[in-house]
């Protein structure tokens, strides 16, 4: 019996032990991840129970919503706020000068912590408000214009800056991309799609307005089941985020450039689109100052070297015709830094932490930004 308790004692003593280093490890920022216990943020909701799909511009986060985000070489809490921004809250009225940010889920930071983006590396430089109105949830250029003219445009601001990233923007909203890719979703999801007419582009939704809140996880039919009671137990522990990270080395990075490229291949109805819709956020921005930006990703950045992309000319041109700033971040990025592949998290080709601040130093001082 003696030995029994001996025994328990030293294992206790070893994983409090154990728990002590991995604590240590992630407080002197010694991890590839920012992952911290579910105690610690009080965000136990999963992704597809913080993101709904109600309102017209399809993908938002639930109001004041609190959840976490985990893959193998991140943990995020995802925490919106009272109009259901990931974002710090913010006062409708300001007389201060403030800048309105649209984008998908690179503007929403995915991935990162909110401290860590662009938006909010910006405006700690600047002192000036950057309202970051990024989603996720396949959200692009008619769901940005959107949400401008619903929501975003009700905050008192001097500027407008849109990111367009080419990958999927082009056919976030195409009617006849999701007819024949993804014929079920387009006939569950509450979001809109365009369509081109003889003066322009209309805007069609597959299925009626909800009467109610709708997440992401009704569509899965798991809008009350979280994560399971093994995931709670684990992320109540320092030691797990050592062993996530521990896991995740031994398997090595899982990033790859994929085929598709946004800056090549996309179709002219579908950058046209895209101009149209920024030209809508500049209409309903009544003469502020307005400015918008291309993302690459790993497989633009990998064709673009040996070949010319056509959308970028086009983009110029159309910023120049209609009085509006634009950068193309691409050949800014590839030259920041000696790998391409550090911009972007290891197992997602969304951006790390240093591709945001690659990011945050290139906007600001090519679009003149505050």
């Amino acid at each position: 019996m003696r030995i029994f308790k001996v025994t328990i004692l030293n294992i206790f003593f070893l994983l409090l032990m154990l728990e002590g280093f991995s604590f240590v490890y992630f407080q002197l920022g010694l991890s590839i991840s920012n992952y911290k216990p579910s105690y610690m943020s009080k965000a136990h909701d999963t992704e597809s129970q913080w993101m709904t799909e109600y309102n017209d511009w399809g993908a938002w986060h639930k109001i004041n919503g609190r959840a976490n985000k985990e893959r193998r070489c991140f943990g995020v809490d995802l925490i919106a706020n009272s109009y259901g921004a990931r974002d710090k809250e913010r006062q409708k009225s300001s007389k201060d000068n403030r800048v309105v940010v649209l984008g998908d889920s690179f503007v929403e930071g995915y991935g990162v912590d909110q401290a860590k983006r662009f938006t909010d590396l910006l405006e700690a430089q600047s002192g000036v408000e950057y309202l970051n109105f990024g989603a996720s949830g396949n959200f692009g250029p008619l769901q940005y214009s959107i949400l401008y003219r619903d929501l975003a445009r009700q905050f008192d601001h001097e500027q407008v800056v849109v990111a367009i990233l080419p990958d999927n923007d082009f056919t976030d909203n195409d009617e006849v991309y999701w007819q024949k890719n993804d014929p079920k979703s387009y006939n569950l999801r509450y979001r809109p799609y365009w369509k081109k007419t003889s003066d322009g582009f209309e805007t069609l939704y597959s299925v009626a307005k909800p009467t109610q809140e709708v997440t992401f996880a009704h569509y899965r039919k798991k809008a009350t089941q979280g994560p399971s009671l093994k995931s709670k137990i684990q992320r109540y522990f320092w030691s797990y985020g050592v062993y996530r990270e521990v896991r995740y080395i031994s398997r090595g990075a899982t990033l790859k450039a994929g085929t598709y490229s946004g800056y090549f291949d996309a179709t002219q109805e579908q950058i046209e689109s895209a101009k149209f819709y920024i030209k809508e956020i500049q209409s309903l921005a009544k003469g502020k100052r307005v400015s918008f930006f291309t993302i690459p990703r790993l497989a633009d950045l990998k064709r673009l070297p040996s070949e010319k992309s056509d959308m970028v000319d086009q983009f110029k041109a159309f910023a120049i015709e209609n009085d509006i700033n634009y950068i193309d971040l691409a050949p800014y990025m590839s030259a920041a830094v000696k790998d391409v592949f550090s911009l972007f998290l290891p197992c997602d080709g969304h951006w790390s932490p240093l591709g945001h601040k690659v990011a945050a130093d290139i906007l600001k001082k090519q679009l003149a930004l505050p």
